[in-house]
């Protein structure tokens, strides 16, 4: 307001935050967009600079992270991701609990420096670091170090995608290792690395797989060995499933 008397003077609104130039509204369309796609394509669409909108977004996302109550939490996942091109990481805790909206922390970096920083974060946000009962990861020795130190009480859970994914990098291995000294089928390639039924092969890749078992080739006893870790998974308690870990072995 500008009074001639007293000059201007600034007053709250209901429809605008406090030292914001953006209504609520406007704010709330700017939050939306953001949530479906990167900063920078949001900020061409409605016309702001991608600064603009990053002190949109963090205003309100520290907002929210000062409200998070985590003295619940007693499982976690964590898992490290790229952000960018290159070796930039960024490494992700959830709630292995909450199928809603289950992230509870995000850090740059990855090794057992995040779960350090996860831990400091929990004391900060009314958690427990001698609560949490269980960490599902990779087998990464840096992430086992960190739980091991900064979550003294936690049971480590390996990760069932990492678990096939190592299986399935061997497997790959042992298959360019063969293919330099034998011909391997044709469209060997993904019948062997995807899972292996009529749900999610092709008609090519099904007929390959068929004759690599057929010629009875080292890359055949691998792909075997990699499909059986379901008949492992699929077990319906934890003594039937050491019993299969003990025959899968053998």
């Amino acid at each position: 307001m500008k009074c001639p008397e007293h000059g201007v003077k600034l007053i709250d609104v209901p429809w605008a935050r406090k030292g914001s130039a953006f209504t609520l509204l406007f704010e709330q369309a700017a939050l939306t967009l953001v949530r479906e796609m990167s900063v920078n394509a949001a900020a061409r669409i409605i016309e702001i600079t991608d600064k603009r909108l990053w002190r949109i977004v963090e205003h309100y996302v520290g907002q929210a992270i000062e409200q998070f109550d985590l003295s619940d939490v007693k499982a976690v996942g964590l898992d490290e991701t790229a952000s960018k091109r290159g070796h930039n990481y960024v490494t992700v805790f959830i709630d292995m609990e909450r199928r809603k909206e289950p992230v509870l922390f995000v850090t740059s970096g990855k090794g057992k420096q995040t779960v350090a920083k996860f831990s400091d974060f929990l004391k900060t946000h009314k958690g427990d670091p001698s609560v949490i009962q269980e960490a599902v990861c990779d087998m990464s020795p840096a992430f086992l170090t960190g739980i091991k130190e900064s979550l003294p009480q936690a049971e480590v859970t390996v990760d069932w995608f990492h678990i096939v994914q190592t299986f399935t990098r061997a497997l790959d291995k042992v298959r360019k290792r063969e293919g330099r000294v034998k011909p391997l089928p044709k469209h060997l390639r993904w019948s062997v690395l995807k899972r292996g039924d009529a749900d999610h092969l092709t008609t090519n890749q099904l007929k390959a797989l068929a004759e690599l078992l057929d010629q009875g080739l080292d890359t055949a006893t691998a792909w075997r060995i990699k499909e059986r870790l379901d008949w492992i998974r699929l077990a319906k308690t934890p003594r039937a499933a050491r019993w299969r870990i003990t025959r899968f072995i053998g």
